[in-house]
């Protein structure tokens, strides 16, 4: 590596602005890892929800048990990470030519060099008059297990599931366990089809029907 490229290196890793977009796992893991190698210039992070990095699996089980409280799920920090978190605002638009960063309430962050971490999103109820019925809920955020939780531990008489892949599989599982009856609709042909394919998707959907999950 040549003299110009190892000073250009340097001077980045002093002076360069990045942004991160996405202030879950891989997000806090991306700064931290900056940080490890050297960076220390300015480093932010945004994220749509107003928590620090949380750990997502135990939202569909032992939250939804009401075992660990929704807010007890925060990620471990590695080590510290020196940033500014632009919390509770979303990310929603990007200016390429000035290299910035556009946010909901009308803000712009400058970057130099840009991280996009934001993961998956659960997909919305299509109709949105029927989405904001009551009772209608999604499981993504800390926040929607709260929520979720607090609806099971009221005993609704029964739980309609839309989706049985991982997530509405372990939610049929902790209804049944919480003694809930449980419907689970997929558009496959059977649980976790998608993803672990038709022999083991079979092996599940019976494990279910011997459970009571209708």
């Amino acid at each position: 590596m040549s003299t110009q490229v190892t000073d250009l290196i340097s001077t980045f890793k002093a002076t360069g602005r990045i942004v991160i977009v996405g202030a879950s796992l891989a997000g806090l893991r991306a700064a931290e890892a900056l940080r490890d190698e050297g960076f220390t210039g300015s480093l932010t992070i945004i994220g749509d929800e107003p928590h620090e990095p949380y750990d997502r699996p135990p939202l569909s089980k032992q939250v939804l048990k009401g075992r660990v409280p929704a807010d007890h799920t925060k990620l471990p920090r590695l080590r510290p990470v020196d940033a500014d978190w632009r919390l509770g605002v979303a990310a929603s638009g990007l200016d390429r030519a000035n290299r910035q960063v556009l946010l909901a309430n009308g803000d712009r962050v400058p970057y130099d060099r840009l991280l996009i971490a934001t993961g998956t999103r659960a997909r919305p109820w299509p109709n949105q008059k029927e989405a904001s019925l009551d009772g209608v809920l999604t499981l993504r955020t800390s926040d929607d297990a709260a929520c979720l939780q607090a609806r099971l531990a009221a005993r609704p008489k029964r739980v309609l599931i839309i989706g049985a892949g991982f997530i509405g599989s372990e939610m049929a599982s902790v209804c049944r366990q919480l003694g809930i009856p449980v419907t689970v609709a997929e558009r496959g042909s059977a649980p976790l089809v998608g993803a672990l394919g038709g022999v083991i998707g079979a092996i599940a959907a019976e494990m279910q029907r011997e459970h009571d999950v209708d």
